[in-house]
């Protein structure tokens, strides 16, 4: 499979979650930076320019809804917020940007990766 190298950058406070994401995109041949908090993410933002970003909800320092606040608004970054929380409305997560909302845990951290690889191709308006 010869596809383009996806840049991701995975934002969670939970090891396990950013090194599975980690491993299962290097798995494929892709770039992944991974970081705790929101406050890492945007200081790495810039100089990284991810293609596709994987956002928790509930982090320490700054959460992921506060994250996607200060995303710079030309970004082209297609986002995926992963929470096991409920209460989140995919049409609000949808104004603030976000392209893809999973429930955690997911079960099949593969099929994961290749939705990703998929929603990489789409054009972001």
């Amino acid at each position: 499979m010869n596809q383009k190298k996806i840049r991701i950058l995975v934002v969670d406070d939970e090891p396990l979650i950013r090194r599975s994401l980690r491993l299962a995109g290097e798995s494929r041949g892709h770039i992944i930076k991974e970081v705790e908090d929101g406050f890492s993410a945007l200081s790495l933002w810039d100089s990284f320019i991810p293609d596709l970003a994987f956002i928790d909800i509930l982090m320490p320092k700054m959460n992921g809804l506060e994250l996607l606040k200060k995303i710079p608004k030309k970004s082209k970054t297609k986002i995926i917020v992963l929470s096991a929380h409920d209460e989140l409305k995919e049409k609000d997560l949808q104004k603030m940007g976000v392209d893809l909302f999973v429930k955690k845990p997911f079960n099949d951290i593969f099929k994961l990766i290749d939705l990703v690889e998929r929603l990489a191709k789409e054009e972001k308006p």
